[in-house]
């Protein structure tokens, strides 16, 4: 309330007052233990802060591995010594991937010696990496890994044999078709990044309609080109559909590509342009 004009303040008012205004000893003493006190809390909460960032920062990858896999230590090199990642295997007989932030299916053919399909159906892995990929959490398949996400109705469409019925082996040309997403927002659609492959079943394919909606909804990630980033049926080396070399899902957090860009990150390669891919999956989960 305002005060009566003429009225007096009593000198327990005054002290009252003083306490807060540093006009007294004992005011002064006060604002500066309430300095000291604020201080200490910043620091607390900045010290706090750091530690939620860090924690926040730290991403672990999961590598999943059958028998009759490939490439899975080349991604556990690159993850571990050239971007000091944590990464862990996954079995196919295991089904815990609560503590990975993305997991990797490699190439190579599942449960080789054995009824692939049976082998697969029976993984509890399988199904985990399904729920994982429900959750929102990214998939990647490479190679034949690719052709798992397939199989599992994970991706559109379908991986066959490659239109020559061999086995290729070599390097080619891909350039992104969308450097919008997880795995390319750190490359360019203006550049082409020569990355080696190594399928025997590489050539995509989907039904006219299902290609439709996906050029409409920014699926396709990949398409072969030449050494000049044109894009045309005579590099076509698989014989994909439209060039085809790399796809995702319509919610964009599963990712399939024929190239293999584990062989073409290690500094100690002489060949670094499958980096790209490593590093926007990173930046995108930091």
């Amino acid at each position: 309330m305002p005060r009566v004009r003429g009225s007096r303040i009593s000198p327990g008012e005054r002290n009252f007052f003083n306490r807060f205004d540093g006009k007294s000893p004992v005011g002064t003493v006060a604002i500066n233990r309430f300095n000291q006190q604020i201080s200490s809390d910043l620091h607390k909460f900045h010290f706090q802060l750091s530690l939620i960032r860090l924690k926040t920062c730290q991403m672990k990858f999961g590598i999943f591995a059958f028998p009759g896999s490939h490439g899975y230590k080349e991604l556990i090199w690159v993850l571990k010594k050239q971007f000091k990642k944590e990464t862990r295997m996954v079995w196919h007989q295991q089904d815990k991937l609560s503590d990975l932030d993305a997991i990797f299916i490699p190439g190579g053919y599942p449960c080789k010696g054995s009824s692939e399909a049976k082998c697969l159906t029976e993984s509890p892995a399988i199904n985990a990496v399904i729920e994982f990929a429900e959750k929102g959490k990214i998939v990647i398949g490479i190679g034949n890994g690719f052709r798992l996400l397939c199989d599992a109705g994970l991706v559109p469409g379908d991986l066959r044999m490659n239109r020559n019925k061999r086995f290729i082996c070599r390097h080619v040309f891909i350039k992104p078709d969308n450097d919008h997403l997880p795995i390319t927002s750190q490359m360019s659609n203006e550049k082409w990044y020569r990355i080696p492959i190594a399928t025997g079943y590489g050539r995509y394919t989907a039904r006219d309609e299902t290609l439709i909606e996906m050029r409409h909804r920014g699926q396709i990630i990949f398409r072969y080109c030449d050494h000049l980033g044109r894009i045309s049926e005579e590099i076509n080396v698989t014989g994909s559909i439209d060039n085809i070399a790399g796809i995702c899902n319509s919610r964009k957090n599963v990712f399939g590509i024929v190239p293999q860009p584990e062989r073409a990150s290690l500094d100690i390669s002489g060949n670094t342009e499958g980096q790209g891919i490593f590093r926007s999956l990173i930046h995108f989960l930091s």
